[in-house]
């Protein structure tokens, strides 16, 4: 491949991430107006849901969001009942925060016209097509910090608690 046409590519393919970042951002947007959510909330069910159970600091550092930041997002959504706070086993000192199933199924209903849609995209590709787009996200996301790649950061015992969902 000439290194124009990988230019070419690349600016292309930089592009596509940037609309497709975008469109997914405003299709949280609608859900979470549908549910009656903030897109932050969204986020917060989106990390837990993938990552599993978590520290409020887990979602700190995943969010960027101060503690207090964190304590709002977290105290609203407990009140809206998609999550529960409970004892951290690991860690005396501090909580893990846990979804609620029943809810999380009124948020993945909203997403069934999506589940659909990537399906019947990725029914287009090779095995090798995907692992290729696989392994552009998996290195896009060792960019990024340990707990977003789905593995815990170098701290206290209890911050987080692997248990991803597949």
């Amino acid at each position: 491949m000439s290194t124009r046409n990988k230019k070419t590519l690349t600016t292309s393919l930089q592009r596509a991430v940037r609309l497709f970042i975008a469109g997914a951002s405003f299709r949280s947007q609608r859900t979470a107006d549908a549910l009656g959510l903030h897109p932050t909330d969204m986020q917060f069910i989106n990390l837990l849901d993938l990552l599993g159970p978590m520290t409020p600091g887990a979602l700190a550092q995943c969010s960027g969001l101060s503690s207090g930041g964190v304590t709002v997002v977290l105290d609203r959504l407990e009140a809206a009942g998609y999550l529960r706070r409970e004892a951290n086993p690991d860690d005396r000192r501090s909580v893990l925060v846990h979804l609620q199933p029943s809810r999380q199924k009124r948020v993945d209903a909203n997403y069934k016209d999506v589940q659909k849609q990537f399906a019947e995209i990725t029914a287009g590709f090779s095995e090798v097509e995907l692992e290729v787009v696989l392994r552009f996200f998996t290195a896009s996301s060792a960019k990024r910090p340990p707990i977003l790649q789905g593995r815990p950061a170098k701290v206290s015992a209890g911050f987080f608690r692997a248990s991803t969902r597949q």
